[in-house]
């Protein structure tokens, strides 16, 4: 091997470096890009009789520094976060919706047993009874209204997940057509590495973790399959499958959940991690628990009063009836059925008389009986009186809100750490670039002086001969 072409090899290297070199500086900003490596490597040495002599340097390939552990390790932790981001963006409003003031259930109660209060102070005031008909309209009213914003809470999320539907298929479509590309590139080029579209591939992969929590295996091949769930394939090499949104009646009204490839899989409740994740959770964990916890305040409401109201006489001397309506016992539907003052029944029927406030004092009494609302049949039975029952609810809201608050601010650290180890490794750095520039571009002077010794010695030999 002539000093030559050992000089040109080692040119042709520092050339590569440096334009490696440059390249990871000029992309500094670019989002999603690997800090790129020119691997050199010696060339085969040649055997000279006695001893082997060096034949220069070669560029192997130009390499991404990349850490797939790393990289997965921030997959899963925006996935996290995202999700947790998520339910905790719906959990704070219905936390709100139930501490209101103006649509609190609690604060309802208060107002409805006060005018009963006053009832039984003066238990012959129209206008007193009047009070006590507006409060119990007003308090259904509460209910009716609650459930209606929790409805809406629904609707929203069926949105949400039709949108994130749309998106993940999107990207996941994206990530086929790149692993093709990936394929015919390894392919054009004897096996090397198209860097650039590995790194969009990437940034599409995080980007989907943001929606929904992943796997991915990387294939031989350099394609990477895409999994979600309890392993439904998203994207299996160049191929992908669409998720889809599909209907559950068994809900009234029906809602949206997820379906997966051609038979619309329902993978609902296999599907964890952000946004969509944590939709799903908001809705399952909150919407559910808080719907069906205060149709059973309703319904204990509605039997009380009925019950304690019947037991009396009104100011006509007429029996008590059904104060609320009896086949209205959810959140969604209660209201009062007693329209006329004076079929209020304050009195008792042991003492029928038009000052007689005994069955008012009862209905009044009803505030702080903790046996109305019936948790678990037992045995023993756990109760609760209607207020507590109401403070459970929005204790239960507010905890989980904390706690997703506090998982939050965790899985942030967590990522935030993680993406600065990832960056560390796979970031540029300037500092670490620039030393690099002046060490390759010594190397290329150097380098250069080689060709010009070796011109030296070919032009000495001529003159010589």
């Amino acid at each position: 091997m002539s000093i030559l072409n050992i000089g040109t090899s080692a040119l042709t290297a520092a050339q590569t470096a440096l334009s490696t070199t440059s390249n990871n500086i000029s992309n500094i900003n670019t989002e999603g890009y690997t800090r790129q490596r020119a691997d050199q490597v010696t060339r085969p040495s040649s055997y000279q009789g006695d001893f082997y002599l060096g034949a220069g340097v070669t560029v192997n390939g130009v390499e991404r520094i990349y850490d797939n552990f790393l990289a997965s390790q921030v997959r899963s932790y925006t996935s996290q976060e995202a999700q947790q981001g998520s339910f905790l963006s719906y959990s704070n409003q219905v936390d709100d919706l139930l501490g209101s003031s103006e649509l609190g259930i609690n604060d309802g109660f208060d107002a409805f047993f006060g005018s009963i209060q006053e009832v039984a102070n003066d238990p012959t005031s129209i206008s007193a009874r009047q009070v006590m008909l507006t409060q119990g309209e007003l308090l259904a009213s509460r209910f009716n209204t609650l459930d209606s914003q929790l409805g809406q809470l629904e609707r929203n999320i069926d949105n949400d997940i039709s949108v994130a539907v749309e998106d993940i298929n999107n990207l996941s479509q994206g990530i086929a057509e790149l692993n093709q590309a990936i394929l015919e590139a390894k392919g054009s080029a004897s096996g090397a590495n198209p860097n650039d579209l590995l790194d969009k591939r990437d940034q599409l992969i995080n980007k989907l973790s943001e929606y929904v929590s992943v796997t991915t295996v990387e294939q031989s091949n350099g394609t990477v399959n895409v999994f979600v769930g309890s392993g439904q394939g998203l994207v299996v090499g160049a191929s992908q499958v669409d998720l889809s949104t599909i209907s559950d009646s068994s809900f009234n009204p029906p809602r949206l959940n997820i379906g997966f490839g051609p038979t619309q899989i329902d993978i609902t409740n296999q599907v964890t991690g952000g946004s969509l994740g944590g939709a799903l959770q908001f809705r399952s964990d909150i919407i559910d628990n808080t719907r069906s916890e205060l149709d059973l305040l309703a319904e204990s409401v509605v039997t009380a009063f009925n019950n304690a109201h019947s037991n009396g006489f009104d100011l006509d001397g007429n029996a008590g009836g059904n104060l609320f309506d009896p086949s209205a016992t959810t959140a969604a539907d209660i209201n009062m059925v007693i329209t006329d003052p004076r079929a209020i029944a304050a009195s008792s029927g042991t003492n029928i008389g038009t000052g007689n406030n005994e069955n008012a004092l009862a209905l009044a009494d009803l505030q702080t009986d903790d046996s109305l609302v019936q948790v678990s049949a037992g045995p023993p039975p756990v109760t609760r009186s209607l207020a507590d029952q109401y403070g459970v609810i929005v204790s239960d809201v507010a905890t989980r809100t904390r706690q997703a608050e506090v998982s939050q601010e965790t899985q942030q650290a967590l990522l935030q750490q993680t993406k600065q180890r990832f960056d560390s490794v796979s970031g540029v750095n300037l500092d670490e670039e620039a030393a690099n520039l002046i060490k390759y571009q010594q190397a290329y002077q150097a380098a250069s002086q080689i060709i010009v010794v070796s011109n030296t010695i070919f032009d000495s030999l001529i003159n010589a001969v």
